[in-house]
């Protein structure tokens, strides 16, 4: 087993963890007892909210997305997607930080011991840690659905695992009561909930719905009820009452006491919650715990913004443009229309180019947003090449599933106008595309970019182009073939002098790169809580 380490409140702790591929499926089969129907909800109101007790907070480079309670000592864990473990008055007994994961950590559960702790991943593999025993795995058996949630067994001798679909696989002491397997839901399970007694278990669907087994019993969901944010946990309170929670933060209570809700504290999506001996905790995939009833706030973890975000970078034209007339200006497919391959660009009057441009602020753009925890994709990784073809621009973007894509350029407009302006996609359909999805985010996008970048370059919107700032075009092929949220931007217009000289100006570029950033976190962030 390989040694592993994590930051426990700025100290450095190593631990071992285990995995194993031994598993079984149960057959599914649904109890009687399943039901979804309202019966009983409070709604959420900002009541309360955590108070770190500490200025300092471990720094997690993975988003949070589990939570479990020591039960022995009050405290609790944190798991991170990449299987670290932040400890929180609890002791460390490892994690899977330094391990190399097929597929990412979804949660963390304990045994009522609190001596230890079992984390689990979307391809159903188990990694367990002190006294929590391993009992098996779905790690390398094949799943309809991945899986989304972990509940320990009371004696601490076993588990469960469910499936976005329903489907329950049990472990050790964990006897199997029934699941949702092979049943047509409206929406995916999110999380599974063990009854105290340990002969039963609930599970709640994104829309709320919760379904029982065994002594479990249903005291209500929010199935059938519209709700403004998909469900993305529940914790157990007795054998009739339990909590969910929503990934704006709601927190609806069946035969619980309520005690508040996060709604409106959150900058990231909730993604767990736990019900210690008093009060309940609300968790966000920023590392943020938020307590309520007295449930004590023992620490969280800071996760930068952009962590799990991607974003793509495309620096408009290359260097090597100029001497490859014929790749260049071979004809591609926009997406409804021919275009070239890719130009030469423009430049200022004493020769200072585009390309040369559109690189440098597109290394510092990088350079903010790899700081702020985002993966950045470049189209390309220097100035002396050729291309790449505008539809391959698009593609790469496409291809990192990028939450924010955006080109970078300099404009070759009228000696007397000057300004940028943000390009956004018009809605194209053509036989090799359709634009159409991303067309309401990138306006968003294009919005925020517009915004941040005048304040932090001090540029004005172009005066020759588009309305504030803001041209809508159809016949541009990055945009067109884009599959994901995507803008291109005319930072400045190279043939105006006074543009052109704050162009050349590194001190310009930065606040220009820093605009930009600006724009695109402001835009990411904005879409963090669905």
């Amino acid at each position: 087993m390989a040694a592993v380490t994590v930051v426990l409140g700025g100290a450095a702790l190593v631990g071992e963890g285990q995995t194993s591929s031994a598993g079984q499926a149960s057959t599914s089969r649904p109890h009687p007892h399943a039901a979804t129907g309202a019966t009983s909800v409070t709604t959420p109101q900002a009541t309360s909210r955590a108070t770190p007790l500490s200025s300092v907070r471990p720094t997690s480079s993975h988003l949070i997305v589990g939570v479990a309670d020591d039960a022995a000592t009050g405290g609790y864990w944190l798991a991170a997607t990449n299987g670290g473990v932040f400890s929180f008055g609890a002791p460390f007994y490892g994690s899977a930080g330094a391990l190399s994961l097929t597929s990412p950590v979804i949660g963390v559960a304990a045994p009522s011991s609190g001596t230890g702790y079992w984390m689990d991943a979307a391809d159903g593999g188990v990694f367990s840690y002190g006294s929590a025993r391993f009992y098996g795995s779905m790690g390398a058996t094949h799943l309809n659905q991945p899986v989304v949630g972990m509940a320990a067994a009371p004696d601490g001798q076993g588990y469960w695992l469910v499936a976005a679909d329903g489907g329950v696989f049990s472990f050790g002491s964990a006897r199997f009561y029934g699941s949702m397997g092979g049943t047509h839901l409206n929406q995916p399970i999110v999380a599974m909930a063990t009854a105290p007694d340990g002969h039963g278990y609930w599970m709640v669907a994104a829309d709320g719905g919760i379904f029982s087994f065994g002594t479990a019993r249903f005291a209500g969901s929010m199935g059938g009820t519209p709700i403004a944010s998909p469900m993305v946990s529940m914790t157990p309170v007795s054998d009739h009452a339990y909590r969910m929670v929503a990934a704006d933060g709601g927190l609806f209570s069946f035969g619980a006491p309520f005690a508040g809700s996060a709604v409106g504290h959150l900058a990231r999506a909730a993604v767990a919650m736990s019900s210690p001996a008093v009060g309940y905790r609300v968790i966000s995939a920023d590392g943020s715990v938020l307590s309520f009833g007295g449930a004590p706030d023992l620490g969280s973890v800071y996760v930068p913004p952009l962590v799990g975000q991607t974003v793509a970078i495309d620096p408009g034209h290359n260097g090597g443009n100029g001497s490859n007339p014929a790749f260049i200006g071979r004809p591609v497919d926009g997406g409804g229309f021919i275009e070239s391959c890719d130009t030469v660009g423009t430049e200022t009057a004493s020769q200072y180019s585009e390309h040369a441009f559109n690189f440098d602020v597109a290394t510092r753009l990088a350079t903010v947003l790899r700081g702020g925890g985002a993966t950045v994709v470049l189209t390309r990784t220097n100035d002396i090449g050729v291309g790449p073809c505008v539809p391959s621009r698009a593609a790469i973007g496409n291809a990192a599933r990028a939450t924010a894509a955006i080109s970078i350029h300099g404009d070759g407009g009228p000696v007397t106008g000057r300004g940028f302006q943000v390009i956004e996609p018009l809605p194209v359909v053509s036989s090799i595309s359709d634009n159409r999805a991303i067309v309401p985010a990138s306006l968003q996008l294009g919005a925020s970019v517009r915004t941040h970048l005048a304040a932090a370059s001090g540029e004005p919107t172009s005066t020759y182009a588009g309305s504030d700032g803001i041209v809508r075009r159809s016949d541009l092929g990055g945009l067109n073939l884009s599959t994901v949220p995507k803008v291109l931007v005319e930072c400045a217009n190279m043939q105006n002098p006074v543009d052109a000289a704050a162009m050349q100006d590194p001190t310009w570029r930065q606040r220009a790169a820093q605009g930009l950033a600006d724009g695109i976190t402001s835009f990411l962030v904005s879409r963090e809580i669905p």
